[in-house]
């Protein structure tokens, strides 16, 4: 996928200007990859969840490994980040929601997949980070920074609720017919998401909004 990047851009400082759109785009790019390779080496189809430890192992050659991870600040947990040195995925040990692990690990594919100039490469595999200076302006690095973090967050969004896997799921709760969307009550169908997906409500209520899905909840609140 082409990025828009500007004249001396900096992919440590400066922001990715990706969109949801193409943001989605690449991560169907990915698991078509992932299917293909899935079903080459275990002579069977991906199932839903997904299985995201072996989706990053696969793509990207990194393990999952579960260790102490101190966070960065009082007010925010740290619940997991890249080690690409030694090509793993490090998840807090402390985190016991097994929602919250998995949407941790499809979080960091979406830097392995999205953030490519971040990191070093040895015969096209990821060894380490890029070393570059500092950006002099600390509020566009910081605002760099969120906009990665955002477009992770999305990446992971779409990747463990594909918008594909979503439409068939509420053909089959015959929510969509000649398709038409009805609008439902997310606290009615909430389980089948949650049993289909391994998805938190946070998140998934996150995934419908960008898929400009909207809930009777949803409406009422705009109302």
């Amino acid at each position: 996928m082409k990025m828009r990047i500007t004249k001396n851009w900096n992919p440590l400082s400066d922001s990715y200007q990706l969109t949801k759109q193409e943001i989605e785009s690449q991560v169907l790019s990915d698991l078509a990859k992932y299917r293909n390779k899935y079903s080459e080496k275990y002579g069977k189809a991906v199932k839903t969840p997904i299985d995201v430890d072996n989706y990053v192992k696969e793509l990207w050659g990194f393990n999952v490994v579960f260790e102490k991870v101190e966070s960065d600040s009082e007010d925010k947990e740290t619940l997991g980040f890249l080690r690409p040195e030694k090509q793993e995925v490090v998840v807090n040990e402390e985190c016991e929601n097994q929602r919250r692990i998995s949407f941790t690990i499809a979080h960091e594919a979406g830097h392995l997949s999205l953030h490519g100039p971040l990191f070093t490469k040895k015969d096209d595999i990821i060894s380490g980070w890029k070393s570059s200076p500092l950006h002099k302006n600390t509020k566009k690095s910081d605002t760099a920074h969120i906009r990665r973090e955002w477009q992770a967050n999305v990446y992971a969004g779409a990747l463990l609720a594909s918008r594909i896997e979503i439409e068939e799921l509420l053909i089959e709760l015959g929510l969509i017919k000649n398709q038409i969307l009805t609008p439902f009550n997310l606290d009615e169908f909430f389980p089948k998401f949650q049993e289909r997906f391994g998805i938190s409500r946070q998140a998934l209520e996150i995934r419908l909004e960008h898929l400009n899905i909207l809930t009777i909840r949803t409406i009422q609140n705009v109302i």
